[in-house]
């Protein structure tokens, strides 16, 4: 049976947003009444909510308007990311970035947090505003939504518990599957480039032992003596956006774009060598290892290999090897074991000097045992990456079957009663 799309939001739930008590009143904090933001609605195992990172008190509670709602009502985040859920398994307030649904008539609440996820993309595209994009709070109540007899409801949201919880384990065995994946490969890049392949992988003609750990006979610096670094420059936004010139422009975002996670990818942005020239910016050449310097991105460790001339914004910076002794691909390996996280200038935003990048560490072995660990590597990673491709493609169709499966279940497109 199909359920009828009839009825408001309104009709069904009480609609409210949170507030936030005064931070510099002692006496509204650290109590025992669960506070929460919308940051603590993702990545939770179960939809319930049952603690928060911050309490108030009870005069925090009474005197900051702060609205406390009873246990199985719906937390929603109304600012980016819109609609993030959580039932609450106890009376519990929030911050201004979330709306608390309270239910006004008997229901089982579950069902509408199924209906609800099944909408996020809908209630996303109802957000507005020009300074962040928010779901106001009459969108929200306007829009509707299904209300089949409360014996129904059970029912659908008894398969779902069943039926998600099934893809939830699988979804969470992959991702650990994905996690021991990464975690194998990066731990092989770091036994490669400190001497721990063993000579089966190098040239013969060498003939020696293969002594633990860095060999003696590699030569130990920092990366200022084996090449030279390039800042990045401002990229203004007139000149954004813009196709077809010779030159691309890189920012700290297409570090992400990357196909391979090792080159950089087609650019979003390009420019001619005279605004270039304009915006006083080096053209970094080809073959060059460049990386976020600065902020989030930096903690996140991308490095990518350049394939043609380009300019890069001022959030990152560009690695140029002395090709005659260091290869890109040898470099690019060596930094993908650097932390930057743990070189990074300490404070609210997380940065890394042209100065302390310049005395950042790195191993040099002679260019033919480079090229023979990089075949190695290449070898050794292409197939844990075909493993990682697959197990991430999984992951995403697991997730897609559980979210088609909601969708179908509280929309009445699954017979849920004939499958108990």
């Amino acid at each position: 049976m199909i359920f009828d799309l009839n009825v408001q939001l309104r009709h069904v739930f009480s609609v409210v947003s949170g507030a936030t008590p005064d931070s510099n009143n002692q006496e509204y904090w650290d109590g025992d009444i669960l506070w929460i933001t919308p940051e603590e609605l993702g990545n939770r195992n179960s939809y319930y909510i049952a603690d928060t990172r911050r309490k108030i008190t009870r005069a925090g509670y009474k005197y900051s308007g702060v609205t406390v709602v009873p246990s199985h009502s719906i937390v929603l985040s109304k600012r980016a990311p819109i609609g993030h859920l959580a039932l609450l398994q106890s009376p519990a307030g929030s911050n201004q970035g979330c709306f608390l649904l309270t239910p006004k008539c008997e229901m089982d609440s579950r069902y509408f947090y199924y209906y609800l996820s099944s909408k996020v993309g809908y209630l996303q595209a109802l957000g507005s505003g020009s300074t962040f994009t928010e779901l106001r709070s009459n969108d929200l109540k306007s829009i509707q939504i299904p209300k089949p007899p409360l014996h129904q409801q059970r029912a659908v949201a008894d398969y779902l518990d069943r039926e998600t919880a099934l893809l939830d384990a699988l979804v969470a065995a992959k991702e650990y599957l994905l996690k021991l994946l990464i975690e194998k490969r990066q731990a092989l890049i770091t036994y490669a480039v400190t001497g721990g392949i063993g000579p089966s992988a190098l040239p013969r003609t060498r003939g020696m032992s293969w002594p633990r750990g860095i060999p003696a006979y590699w030569r130990i610096g920092r990366l200022k003596d084996f090449g030279s670094l390039l800042a990045g420059v401002g990229f203004p936004h007139e000149f954004q956006g813009v196709d077809g010139e010779s030159l691309p422009f890189y920012k700290v975002g297409d570090l992400a774009t990357s196909i391979d996670d090792r080159f950089m990818a087609q650019p979003s942005n390009t420019i001619s060598f005279e605004t270039a020239m304009k915006l006083r910016a080096r053209v970094v050449p080809k073959g060059a290892i460049v990386y976020a310097k600065i902020g989030a991105a930096l903690l996140l460790n991308r490095r990518r290999i350049t394939t043609v001339p380009c300019v890069i914004d001022n959030n990152m910076t560009a690695y140029i090897p002395c090709k005659e002794i260091l290869t890109s691909e040898w470099t690019f390996y060596w930094t993908s074991t650097l932390d930057f996280g743990i070189f990074a200038n300490p404070g609210a935003v997380p940065s890394l000097s042209e100065g302390d990048q310049a005395q950042l560490p790195i191993a040099l072995p002679p260019v033919d045992e480079q090229l023979a660990i990089i075949d190695y590597l290449d070898r050794e990673t292409g197939l844990l990456d075909k493993l990682v491709t697959r197990t991430r493609e999984t992951i995403a169709l697991l997730k897609e079957r559980r979210s088609a499966l909601i969708a179908a279940a509280v929309t009445g497109e699954i017979d849920v009663e004939s499958t108990a």
